[in-house]
């Protein structure tokens, strides 16, 4: 792509339009990323009647958008819905999330941004979910421990081991802070412990899997098992629910095919279990080469 045809581009789909169109702009936006040199890139951008910010996003957004292969990209582009804003928020999604996503109809064209922020933080910090402390508000100012984990980090503080801060030192300071933060619309957010990353890591992945387990026997109970085709249970050589929630991906998905009645019927009866499954055998084994 050269700059010529991404100015038309830019002047023929433009970011407040469908779905499709903003689908077109991002992907072609990454795409003159990568093709242009920095120079011609910039020269581009001066032309064009697109801020910096909102350029960024739309980059954002065609980086995820762009590594779908097209049969993927057709199924998520018709489930996002009409607003950049809210489908950046769902790019925080990874491709192959996006497209469970859009494949499960957990997002539609109806979601908002409030919603995609919420399935978001499900998917990639579920044990974030449903916590009403997380984050708090302050004088209408966000103060969070946790918070929106799209967010990036861009500064940290640190104090002198020697001299210490009191809490009413650090409370101070946060709210000296605040009038700053707003201006340039970012927050302050507190660690809850000294925890290292790698132990919060894996108190995160113990955590989503519990989650994802919880989702899995809620989709697949007991009484579902009981239902199930005796003949399908020799053949897989399943006794149990339990043996059903453990059993290897591949078998699993099989006895699913053969419980619905078939390959075309799987993820309408089905799709939210072989979701959760997926996620259970990313976040349940250590071998980071095995995680699906």
């Amino acid at each position: 792509m050269d700059a010529r045809e991404l100015k038309a581009l830019v002047a023929e789909n433009p970011y407040g339009g469908t779905a499709k169109e903003v689908s077109t702009l991002c992907r072609g936006i990454y795409q003159a990323s990568v093709e242009l040199d920095a120079k011609t890139m910039r020269s581009v951008r001066d032309e064009i009647p697109i801020t910096d910010k909102i350029f960024s996003k739309l980059k954002v957004i065609g980086k995820t958008l762009s590594a779908l292969p097209p049969d993927q990209l057709q199924i998520v582009v018709k489930a996002l819905p009409d607003s950049y804003t809210t489908i950046q928020v769902l790019c925080g999604l990874k491709p192959q999330e996006l497209f469970t996503a859009a494949k499960s109809k957990s997002i539609s064209r109806t979601t908002t941004i409030r919603s995609a922020r919420d399935y978001v933080n499900r998917v990639r910090h579920p044990s974030l979910a449903g916590d009403p402390t997380k984050p708090t508000r302050t004088q209408g100012h966000t103060e969070s421990r946790a918070g929106d984990p799209t967010w990036k980090t861009i500064l940290t503080l640190h104090e002198d081991p020697e001299r210490p801060l009191t809490e009413e030192d650090r409370q101070n300071l946060l709210e000296a802070l605040r009038g700053v933060l707003q201006v340039y619309g970012v927050e302050a957010r507190t660690p809850e412990t000294s925890e290292t990353a790698s132990s919060l890591k894996i108190k995160e992945r113990a955590l989503r899997e519990t989650f994802w387990r919880q989702v899995l026997e809620q989709e697949l109970p007991q009484r579902w098992f009981d239902e199930t085709p005796q003949e399908v249970r020799k053949q897989f050589n399943l006794k149990t629910l339990q043996e059903v929630h453990r059993t290897p991906l591949r078998q699993f998905t099989g006895f699913l095919v053969r419980s619905s009645g078939g390959r075309k019927f799987l993820w309408e009866t089905y799709g939210k279990a072989y979701i959760a499954k997926i996620h259970l055998e990313h976040e349940k084994t250590d071998d980071r080469t095995q995680r699906y």
